[in-house]
């Protein structure tokens, strides 16, 4: 190909996407990329520092979510497991020392809190009469959340940014029942007194942290057994003054059965639904409250939990297409993708990890730590085109054993897929093609990083 050609092309290339992202620029801010890996805050954890540093470093992650069991850490009512809050401590100060945002997630109530006078009330499936994870605390043992609050908050003062009330509080296996005969708002109502509560607690503890209010699951009929996200906000409003908690979350999943599965598209019935597509109905309710999406993510294979999944390329794509749909929204501070790994289950499994339960990462891995690279050299000789190049991250440097797309398109053509290879070591690729006229090309590791075009002349 001419050298004067292929400048051409490859300046015109240039100058698009040095447009674009000065469009994107001028109409988005930056989201916080954050996950929760499970891996440093359970009870077992040890020497979590160089994970916590891996995920800073390598992942790039900026914010962490840790999820804080009130009954494994009080299990016994004012006996507290400092072990346990020790160790919780050490990895929330290596992640704040590592310049991350920690956002702690309380949930669950310990069976000496919990609120007997519900015990006979279950849902399908559940003996009555019993203590259940999802009852929660008594009236009369909101001053003993408050107290585990503020113990928390002292432990982890100066280096946790937030603290979630509960966690999916609109959904019976957070909060049971949701309504009762007497009562159609009774689990907004509870909560409202529990955040109320923790609130003070934490603000006793740590007066620099944030009270962050929700953590809503994206859907909800209004039953028992679920309350839909806008409903629980608006009540919730109602309910507390604004001064009580100073941000709100949601889990804006695109949820099962959806028509349009991608991150933008609104849900099947908006009325009932949040997910990403529509997050803008809380902002409204909440327009002077900065908003952080503590939960997030795409299956890569089915589960019952989720109800839908996609490839690993598409959720790659997604990830990055939700990334940037958020960047239109100031008051969305972070997005949470939920959780780092994969867990297997025969029917609840959590698919939507960056990595696989085998421990591979997927490329939705490579998209949220960004910075990778695609190369395209080409050159003619006869009538056989030969095109090369690399494949690597900033992270991980040159990727092998990746299946790379080769896509060519004739003059007045569309681009057709020519063929799949696979990168060697160093993440190196080339082929060879027959060609004898003046196409153009351009290589894809699909949902994560795409090369330059190039057009060769023909004979």
């Amino acid at each position: 190909m001419p050298a004067r050609r292929l400048t051409f092309t490859i300046a015109l290339c240039c100058a698009l996407a040095a447009l674009m992202a000065t469009a994107f620029a001028a109409s988005g801010h930056t989201v916080l990329r954050g996950t929760r890996d499970a891996s440093i805050c359970t009870k077992s954890a040890v020497n979590t520092s160089p994970r916590v540093h891996f995920l800073a470093t390598k992942l790039g992650a900026r914010v962490l979510r840790f999820d804080v069991d009130w009954d494994d850490l009080e299990d016994e009512r004012g006996v507290y497991d400092q072990v346990y809050f020790d160790r919780l401590a050490t990895t929330i100060h290596a992640a704040a020392s590592e310049g991350m945002q920690v956002i702690v997630t309380i949930f669950g109530t310990p069976r000496w809190a919990s609120d007997r006078s519900l015990w006979g009330m279950v849902p399908p499936g559940y003996k009555s009469g019993y203590y259940h994870f999802f009852y929660p605390p008594s009236l009369d043992h909101l001053d003993d959340l408050q107290a585990f609050a503020t113990h928390m908050a002292t432990a982890f003062a100066g280096d946790a940014t937030g603290y979630e009330c509960r966690n999916e509080p609109n959904l019976w296996g957070s909060l049971y029942p949701q309504r009762t005969a007497s009562d159609a708002a009774f689990g907004v109502r509870r909560y409202a007194a529990m955040l109320t509560a923790f609130s003070k607690g934490i603000r006793a503890g740590d007066p620099h942290a944030l009270v962050i209010a929700g953590a809503t699951s994206p859907i909800g009929d209004n039953s028992a057994m679920r309350t839909s996200p806008q409903r629980f906000a608006r009540l919730l409003k109602k309910l507390v003054p604004s001064s009580v908690f100073d941000a709100y979350s949601h889990h804006p999943y695109t949820i099962g059965g959806s028509r349009n599965k991608a991150p933008e598209a609104m849900p099947n019935d908006p009325t009932r639904a949040v997910s990403l597509g529509n997050i803008s109905t809380l902002l409204k309710i909440f327009p002077d409250k900065p908003f952080y999406l503590t939960e997030y993510g795409y299956y890569t294979q089915y589960s019952a939990l989720f109800g839908i999944y996609v490839n690993q390329p598409t959720q790659a794509s997604y990830l990055t297409r939700a990334y940037r749909y958020c960047a239109r929204f100031p008051q969305v501070k972070a997005l949470i993708w939920f959780p780092y790994h994969d867990s297997r289950n025969k029917v609840w499994g959590t698919y939507s990890g960056l990595v696989t339960d085998g421990g591979s990462y997927k490329r939705s891995w490579y998209a949220f730590a960004r910075g990778n690279s695609l190369t395209l050299n080409a050159r003619r000789s006869d009538d056989v085109v030969r095109l090369s190049g690399r494949l690597s991250s900033l992270a991980m440097g040159g990727l092998a054993g990746k299946k790379l797309v080769v896509y060519g398109r004739l003059p007045g053509r569309s681009w057709w897929a020519v063929q799949t290879i696979t990168t060697r070591t160093g993440g190196a690729y080339r082929l060879s093609l027959t060609v004898p006229e003046r196409a153009s090309y351009r290589v894809a590791w699909s949902g994560v990083v795409r090369s330059r075009v190039l057009t060769v002349a023909g004979e």
